[in-house]
């Protein structure tokens, strides 16, 4: 009986101990996935969370640099947004010319590299493990195609996927892929084949996806989020369409499971932004219930929080529908309603005050921004229109295409979003059809794409010609120097001439087509115009504009100018007068040169409306003031909290500083770059136009840590574990907009200083 009970016990025991085991191993296998960065967004549910603790508050001052890596790849505006991978022994980045690059976790050295199509991983590649080493491999969106390689880079497999820019996902058999206009679609693994294929297509519009994949393996779900319908008139379209939305597929089907829909009949640019976020077990403690949820940013501030089968959302009252000004264009769709969000709290929102959100300016720059408001309306989705302008915020941001971190543990679960709140002003005006004929003409592309192919081929034949001297050259360099005189400088300027025209160079088809619209009928004819104004607005009256990668120099056109509202703010020679001179711009006409030329416009338009020649044109800029600043008060950037389980701000602060006048400091700037955070209640964060990374405390938002990067970050951080130490990684590649300064090709990894690889 004794021996029996002995033995009873030991069964007992052995049980417990496999039980622990295998228990254990699950756990320290989770962990360890996590200690990996196998997708750019650390993980399928794209939550950027390192599970490393290493690395904690009170020892971070001794993070220190481990090693820079530069490509040698480079472009005077591009930047790198794709987030390195490690998966176990490398780690694996691309560069803008099209390099799949693998190198050490230790020094930063190349292990190898191999030359791909572009735009390769544009915003994210996969690493997929599998024991069926056919299987097994990185992934990553080359051209047109998905790209399979080995951990050697040996390429094993092409799929003919159609464009995509965003990370695919894999199970055991499928690849899925989202594509940039062609929707979603799986592939067989073993033979390539498409297995399915759901296009976002509807009533004419093409939803595209350009930010946000996300897989649910336990569901069987595939998330995306889609853009804008397509520009910011609207004519001719019903609402009833994928964009501005997050939807769910079935990934065994690819059936639409469900569709949550942002905006209706988008004339904003208010993408749905980044990769939707997948939370299990979520505890929502007002509603008193746990749920398995998807989140969206947005470019509005809004969190959309919605059941992961079902797409509604989790919070009760989450949303209310705001009354909404109707559009006064003819064929252009507004709905009665919009939502307004009340939980999870808005991090940002789209309405500029007029009244109060300028008042920061001194007389001269605010008489310089008002002139530039002339026309314009804010509010809440204030329609765009030929007869006003719309200032809002939120066309780059609340949320980016680099999205939110979500720390988690057993207490709380944090969405932290990095954001941005800077001005924009959209206009609709019109054009001579003849000239937007000319523009859009196929013989004009087939021009400039025989001159760009001919300037390629004579740049590779040069390169040629002069490999060896080049190799000669870089030899007697530094391994991380790099020439200056590659990049442009794209900073915000100190101005003192305002409007200072831009070269036409700069947009090159529409210079070309200015210049043919000038041997054909129509507005050039007319001498005084051409004379004395066609400089500034183009032979055509088009106008020209800045794009934002430039600056925010504006002419407007002159076309229909006199059939629209706007014409009371410019009616008379003495209105007219007052904005050149604000602008700094001599008008050459005195009062009845400038009322002859007015009437014979006026009738010269009536003759084009009749005869249906005038079409609209949309666009948008960014608004700056007289010094060339975001025009509205700082902070134009912030970083913000949000406990999800109440839906509240935790708290906000301004993200990054610039410096004015190498004198005073602005707190809060414009960001590109992203935000992760870690398991030690760290948030390392980069991508404002100082070229710096920070580190902030997750429970008060203060800053803990921060470092110089040789250019300013492009990418949100990721971080890996090594033989025994934790190591945070920065891609230093520059920003394309204005506020930017210089462009790199940088790639820099830091550790404690105290730890040693084993």
């Amino acid at each position: 009986m004794f021996i029996m009970k002995i033995f009873n016990f030991c069964k007992i025991f052995f049980l417990f101990v496999l039980v622990s085991l295998i228990i254990f191993n699950k756990a320290f296998a989770e962990a360890n996935q996590n200690l990996l960065w196998k997708t750019s967004a650390g993980n399928s549910y794209s939550t950027r969370f390192f599970l490393g603790e290493q690395i904690n508050k009170n020892n971070i001052k001794n993070l220190t640099k481990l090693w820079t890596f530069n490509s040698g790849s480079t472009d005077k505006i591009g930047s790198v947004q794709s987030p390195p991978i490690f998966i176990g022994d490398q780690l694996l980045l691309v560069t803008l010319s099209g390099e799949l690059v693998s190198v050490s976790p230790i020094n930063g050295k190349i292990l190898w590299k191999k030359k791909l199509n572009i735009p390769l991983g544009r915003r994210g590649f996969t690493y997929h493990e599998s024991k069926d080493s056919d299987v097994e491999g990185i992934y990553v969106a080359s051209g047109k195609n998905i790209i399979q390689l080995d951990k050697n880079g040996i390429i094993k497999k092409i799929f003919f996927t159609g464009a995509s820019l965003v990370q695919p996902f894999l199970d055991e058999k499928i690849l899925y892929v989202a594509t940039l206009r062609q929707g979603v679609k799986a592939f067989d693994l073993k033979s390539k084949k498409e297995i399915w294929s759901t296009s976002l297509t509807k009533n004419k519009v093409i939803a595209r996806v350009w930010s946000g994949f996300s897989f649910d393996k336990e569901t069987n779900s595939l998330f995306v989020v889609t853009s804008n319908p397509g520009d910011i008139i609207g004519e001719n379209r019903s609402g009833d369409d994928f964009s501005a939305s997050l939807i769910s597929f079935d990934a065994i089907s690819g059936k639409i499971k469900w569709q949550y829909k942002h905006v209706v009949n988008d004339l904003w640019d208010f993408d749905l932004i980044s990769n939707p976020i997948i939370i299990k077990d979520l505890k929502l403690y007002e509603e008193n219930k746990s749920v398995d949820c998807v989140i969206a940013l947005s470019k509005t501030g809004d969190v959309i929080m919605v059941d992961i089968d079902t797409g509604l959302p989790v919070f009760n009252n989450s949303y209310i529908d705001v009354l909404v000004p109707k559009s006064d264009m003819k064929n252009v769709y507004t709905p009665p309603t919009q939502k307004f969000y009340l939980k999870p709290e808005k991090f940002s929102n789209i309405e500029i005050d007029l009244d109060k959100d300028f008042t920061h300016l001194e007389k001269d720059n605010l008489d310089y921004v008002n002139n530039k408001l002339r026309h314009a309306k804010s509010g809440f989705y204030i329609p765009t229109s030929v007869n006003h302008d719309v200032v809002l915020y939120g066309l780059h941001g609340g949320a980016e295409w680099p999205g939110a971190t979500v720390y988690r543990d057993s207490n709380s679960t944090n969405l932290i979003i990095p954001s941005n709140k800077t001005p924009w002003i959209l206009r609709i005006n019109y054009q001579d059809k003849k000239y937007l004929d000319i523009l859009n003409s196929t013989y004009l592309d087939k021009i400039f794409s025989f001159a760009r192919k001919t300037r390629n081929f004579f740049k590779e034949f040069k390169k040629k010609l002069n490999v060896q001297s080049d190799i000669n050259s870089l030899s007697k360099k530094k391994s991380n120097e790099v020439t200056i005189s590659k990049y442009v400088d794209t900073s915000f300027r100190n101005r003192t001439d305002v409007n200072d025209f831009f070269p036409a160079s700069k947009q090159k088809k529409k210079m070309v087509a200015d210049i043919i619209y000038k041997f054909t009928p129509g507005s050039f004819d007319n001498k005084l115009y051409s004379q004395k104004c066609s400089s500034c607005h183009g032979n055509a009256r088009q106008g020209r504009y800045d794009l934002e990668v430039f600056g925010d120099n504006f002419y407007p056109s002159l076309v229909g100018i006199t059939k629209t509202k706007k014409w009371s703010a410019i009616d008379t020679y003495q209105k007219v007068s007052k904005i050149h001179k604000l602008n700094k711009i001599n008008l050459d006409l005195n009062i009845d040169e400038y009322n002859d030329m007015i009437n014979y416009f006026d009738e010269f338009d009536e003759n084009l409306l009749k005869k249906n020649l005038i079409e609209k044109d949309g666009f948008w800029q960014i608004l700056l003031d007289k010094r060339g600043l975001p025009a509205t008060k700082p902070p134009w950037g912030k970083i913000t909290n949000i406990n999800l389980s109440t839906g509240e701000k935790i708290w906000e602060i301004p993200f990054g500083q610039r410096q004015i006048n190498n004198e005073d400091y602005i707190n809060g700037d414009l960001n590109f770059g992203g935000v992760i955070s870690t398991k030690s209640k760290i948030i390392f964060a980069n991508g404002n136009p100082d070229p710096k990374a920070y580190a902030y405390n997750l429970e008060d938002g203060k800053k803990i840590w921060e470092v110089n990067l040789p250019y300013s970050g492009s990418a949100p951080p990721m971080a890996f574990s090594y033989k025994g130490c934790d190591v945070i990684v920065f891609t230093a590649t520059g920003g394309k907009f204005v506020g930017y300064k210089k462009n790199g090709d940088s790639t820099v990894a830091y550790k404690l200083k105290t730890c040693q690889f084993n």
